[in-house]
């Protein structure tokens, strides 16, 4: 236990270590303060922006709250009226609110291209007549109304948050075996009374820690946020209507909480599978400025792939890249075979590590 005490410390007592993950922790609270910002609620001809209009449309939506009817809807028409006050400059009806927004989206014949070439809502068709309908006949269940944006910002900055976290992992593991090559002393250190084998266990366990410190780090501290503002309210809605729009594809019916355990998931293995392959690169490099930056080549390659292949044929390979993984926008190109790059990463993983210990063994001899 001594032992992994220290290799705890020597990978996270660095002052690069304390300055990325500040940086992580900085970056991500100023993206959700501009996320924030953005939000509006028009109640009454009074426009609120920022954290004053997500409570206000917070408090709204608890009236409407439940399983949505055309009744409902047509209370909500009644109370606060369809969005039609246009500005120059801007792309998107300058009066609305939570709830006539989503009215004016999924139940009418509205539509802004630009401040310029828009149409405001005229009418209001039944559900049944909507992409709403057609999502209930598929689903055999009804639409649930609840407050879902925190969640939308919750995804957005999750994605940023764990590609920060990507570089913070590819930075403070590379040295794990490549710095005692560096210093010539892993010999030295394979010839303690703990033995050669237990060593080696020892710092591969020591950055699997780190890593899962740095993925529940990130991954509480949006959390955190998100549900301080903006609340919880939204996990019997879809997926869907979450990311942008609920159209009645088997991708955009997803119950949300089953959307979200999956990107989660799959965040999770990617920064493991990223944190696998820096430990076995490091195992067989020199020095720690190789490691870095042969991980850092591998980490970033499959972008530059994915621009000429997609995730078709052979570039489904690439959803099991640890930069799409845990980016939870990928999901959507490989929604149809999400167990795919799972299982790939799996192996990959398991592979790194068994490679970086038997790397290790046969220098110490």
């Amino acid at each position: 236990m001594k032992l992994y005490r220290m290799e705890l410390y020597k990978l996270c007592s660095k002052k690069l270590f304390m300055i990325l993950a500040g940086g992580i922790a900085a970056v991500m609270l100023w993206m959700f303060s501009l996320e924030v910002s953005e939000e509006e609620a028009t109640i009454d001809g009074v426009k609120h922006v920022g954290f004053e209009a997500v409570q206000i449309n917070r408090e709204i939506t608890e009236e409407f709250k439940g399983v949505l009817t055309d009744e409902k809807i047509q209370q909500i028409v009644v109370k606060y009226g369809l969005p039609k006050k246009v500005e120059e400059g801007w792309g998107y009806f300058r009066d609305m609110n939570f709830l006539n927004e989503f009215v004016m989206n999924y139940l009418t014949n509205a539509y802004i291209n630009d401040w310029n070439d828009y149409c405001a809502a005229s009418v209001v068709y039944p559900m049944a007549n909507t992409d709403l309908g057609r999502v209930m006949e598929l689903t055999g269940e009804e639409i649930v109304l609840e407050y879902y944006k925190g969640w939308r910002v919750f995804l957005r900055i999750l994605s940023t948050g764990m590609i920060m976290g990507s570089v913070l992992v590819i930075f403070t593991i590379s040295p794990l075996f490549a710095n005692e090559n560096q210093n010539r002393t892993l010999p030295l250190l394979f010839t303690t009374k703990e033995g050669k084998r237990k060593d080696i266990k020892v710092k591969i366990a020591a950055a699997f820690t780190v890593t899962l410190g740095i993925w529940i780090g990130i991954f509480l501290f949006d959390l955190l946020l998100c549900g301080s503002v903006y609340g919880f309210d939204g996990l019997a809605c879809y997926n869907g209507m979450v990311l942008n729009y609920l159209f009645p594809w088997p991708d955009r019916m997803i119950p949300l909480p089953n959307y979200l355990f999956l990107v989660v998931l799959l965040c999770f293995l990617g920064i493991f599978l990223l944190a696998g392959i820096t430990i076995c690169i490091s195992a067989g490099c020199k020095n720690t400025f190789h490691a870095v930056t042969v991980t850092a080549i591998c980490w970033g390659a499959p972008m530059l792939i994915q621009v000429f292949t997609g995730f078709n044929g052979i570039g489904r390979l690439l959803a099991a890249a640890p930069l799409f993984m845990v980016v939870s926008g990928s999901i959507d190109s490989s929604f149809h075979f999400w167990m795919f790059p799972m299982g790939i990463a799996v192996v990959v993983l398991v592979c790194c590590v068994f490679g970086a210990y038997r790397k290790c063994r046969r220098q110490g001899r």
